[in-house]
C-alpha cells in the first residue's frame, strides 16, 4: 500500500510571490533580481521561469495579486440600514485602513515601474473602475454609465490613491481627515455632473447628506 501524500504541501508560486511582493515594495523594480527574490523565498531559482516565465511576468501577478484583495475589500456588501453616507464614509476608512497594512506596495502598485505595461495598466485601470462600481452602487445607477460620470468617478478613484499615497509617504494625516476630504470632494463633483448632465438623476437629498457629513462630523 502506498504511503498517504502529505496534505501541506508549500505552495512555492505563493511563496515566490510574496517574496516578490515585499522586495518590489522596497526597492525600484530593476534593482529587484530574481536570484535575490527567490533566495527570499527559499526556493530553487528555476521556479520562476516556470511560474511566471520572466520577472515582468511574476511583477505582474504580484500586482494582480494586491489588486484582487484591495477589490474584495472595494466590492464587500455595504451596510444596508445604514444611510448612503454613512455607507460611504465606512466604505472610504475601511478601504484605507486596509491600505495601511501594506503601504509600501500600494505605492508600489500605483506608482510601479512598469506602469507603460499594457498588462500593468489594464490591472491598475480595472481596479479602479471596481472602485466606480462601489460608487455606483451606494448611488443605485446602473451601466452604462453616462460619460460625464464615468470620467468624473474615475478621476475620484484617482484622487482618492494620490491622497493615500501622500498619507503613506508624509504620515502626518489621519484616515479620518482623508474621508472628510473624499467625501467633500465626491459631493463637489456630483453636483457639477447633474449640472452638465440633466439626464443624470442624483437626488439632491443624496449630495446633501454627503455635505451634511464632510461639515458635521
Amino acid at each position: 500500500m502506498s504511503p498517504a501524500r502529505p496534505t501541506n504541501r508549500i505552495d512555492r508560486r505563493q511563496l515566490l510571490i510574496d517574496s516578490a511582493r515585499t522586495l518590489f515594495a522596497e526597492g525600484p523594480y530593476d534593482q529587484v533580481t530574481t536570484s535575490e527574490i527567490a533566495k527570499r523565498a527559499g526556493v530553487a531559482y528555476g521556479l520562476i521561469a516556470h511560474h511566471f516565465k520572466n520577472k515582468r511576468g511574476l511583477y505582474l501577478a504580484v500586482k494582480s495579486a494586491v489588486a484582487q484583495e484591495i477589490a474584495a475589500v472595494q466590492l464587500s456588501a455595504p451596510t444596508q440600514d445604514a444611510p448612503l453616507a454613512d455607507q460611504l464614509r465606512q466604505a472610504l476608512l475601511n478601504h484605507i485602513t486596509y491600505i495601511d497594512s501594506y503601504g509600501e506596495t500600494f505605492v508600489a502598485l500605483v506608482r510601479g515601474n512598469l506602469g507603460s505595461d499594457p498588462e500593468y495598466r489594464a490591472a491598475l485601470d480595472e481596479l479602479r473602475w471596481q472602485g466606480v462600481q462601489r460608487a455606483l452602487v451606494l448611488l443605485g445607477i446602473a451601466e452604462p454609465v453616462p460619460p460625464v460620470l464615468r470620467t468624473a468617478l474615475l478621476g475620484t478613484a484617482t484622487y482618492l490613491d494620490e491622497m493615500i499615497i501622500d498619507r503613506i509617504t508624509n504620515r502626518d494625516l489621519d484616515a479620518e481627515a482623508i474621508v472628510e476630504l473624499a467625501v467633500a470632494h465626491f459631493a463637489a463633483t456630483l453636483q457639477t455632473v447633474a449640472r452638465l448632465d440633466p439626464s443624470i438623476t442624483i437626488s439632491p437629498a443624496i449630495i446633501d447628506a454627503l455635505n451634511a457629513t464632510a461639515t458635521n462630523s
